[in-house]
């Protein structure tokens, strides 16, 4: 197997915060560099199984922690007081600054599982001449006829508890009916995969399942409305190859979820689109009882996008 190795990145932003994070590569050449952005409620630690499988493969992988999550653990669940969406599509920018310094000349693959997809094809509206291909695992296409309403009751809720404040009934009204399917439920987050070992993981972490804050509640339905038209989808450059992934009963978006994306992917003329799900997966695909037959399956593919016969990194 490929000798790996692992070192922290800390990158400072114009406000005075760090961006903390991590670079798994093959200690031989690389052929191409996996960006990660990881999804709500979780941190980018949580994908070291998948790092090593594409390290084995020579592809180097750089993820680090959204605001709010992970190393961000004084301020977990809070992304900003303002304009807290925008700073995520900066950070994201920084992090894939640096892998253009380390890897120069190397393919980047942009890969964002949920929260982290909606974060990525924002990005990929703004940058996508920087990438090679786009991964969006468990996405789904925005409601936006409920995003209005979403918006109106979390400002309501900041303006009674502040910006910064954590409203339990914004997380039920954002979580509370994903479990119902499942029932009846051995925990909160059955919905996330159906092995009980990796769920029980989740529920143990300390850096894992919010609560979050009013604001940004705010920003995610706000970034959300923004990336939900064809109009914006146009912006992504039509021939970058896209891969669509996740579980068919994800209650995030699933089958149905998934296709609908597809679907308007496809309407806007982006011609290099793949769709792949998987019968009875749930939301952490990454994490599901078959999650090496989803790795090997997500890395292949990526494989498939790098130029032939690139190992100059």
């Amino acid at each position: 197997m490929t000798e790996m190795q692992v070192a922290p990145i800390g990158i400072s932003t114009p406000d005075q915060q760090t961006i903390h994070g991590s670079h798994w590569r093959p200690r031989g050449p690389v052929v191409g560099v996996i960006q990660l952005f990881h999804g709500l409620g979780e941190h980018h630690r949580r994908y070291e199984r998948f790092a090593r499988l594409a390290v084995a493969r020579s592809l180097a992988v750089v993820a680090h922690d959204h605001r709010g999550h992970g190393a961000h653990s004084e301020m977990l669940g809070y992304f900003s007081d303002d304009n807290g969406w925008q700073l995520l599509i900066d950070d994201g920018l920084r992090v894939n600054d640096m892998i253009r310094e380390r890897h120069a000349g190397i393919p980047i693959v942009l890969l964002g599982h949920s929260m982290g997809s909606y974060i990525a094809q924002h990005f990929s509206m703004r940058h996508s001449e920087r990438l090679t291909a786009l991964v969006l695992s468990a996405s789904t296409w925005p409601p936006r006829a409920k995003l209005i309403p979403g918006q109106i009751l979390a400002r309501a809720e900041a303006w009674r508890i502040g910006i910064r404040g954590k409203s339990g009934l914004l997380d039920r009204l954002g979580f509370g009916a994903f479990n119902k399917r499942f029932a009846p439920a051995r925990t909160d987050f059955d919905w996330l995969s159906r092995d009980d070992a990796e769920v029980d993981a989740y529920v143990r972490d300390p850096l894992c399942g919010g609560p979050y804050s009013c604001g940004l509640w705010l920003d995610l339905m706000g970034g959300l409305r923004t990336i939900a038209t064809n109009q914006a989808l146009q912006q992504i450059r039509h021939d970058l190859p896209i891969l669509l992934t996740g579980g068919a009963d994800d209650p995030v978006g699933g089958g149905n979820g998934i296709a609908e994306l597809a679907m308007h992917y496809a309407q806007t003329g982006h011609s290099r689109l793949s769709v792949k799900i998987y019968r009875k997966g749930r939301h952490e695909m990454f994490n599901e009882i078959n999650r090496d037959e989803f790795s090997d399956d997500v890395l292949e593919w990526i494989e498939k996008q790098l130029p032939a016969n690139n190992n100059i990194g």
